[in-house]
């Protein structure tokens, strides 16, 4: 597998700072953040449905 070079110090950074971040209470539980990308999905699929109804046009 190929890699870019740095990309190995790179990722340990970033895990670093998200854990940094979760042990001061920053960030959204996975739960939390499951529960709000399915009301997004949902409020999309709806808008989504309202607007492909709205734009029919009978000839």
């Amino acid at each position: 597998m190929l890699k870019e070079k740095g990309y190995d110090e790179f990722l340990a950074e970033k895990i670093r700072i998200g854990r940094e971040q979760a042990r001061a209470g920053q960030g959204v539980p996975l739960e939390v953040a499951k529960q709000r990308t399915k009301e997004k999905l949902e409020r999309k699929i709806r808008e989504m449905e309202l607007s492909r109804n709205r734009d029919v046009v009978y000839g």
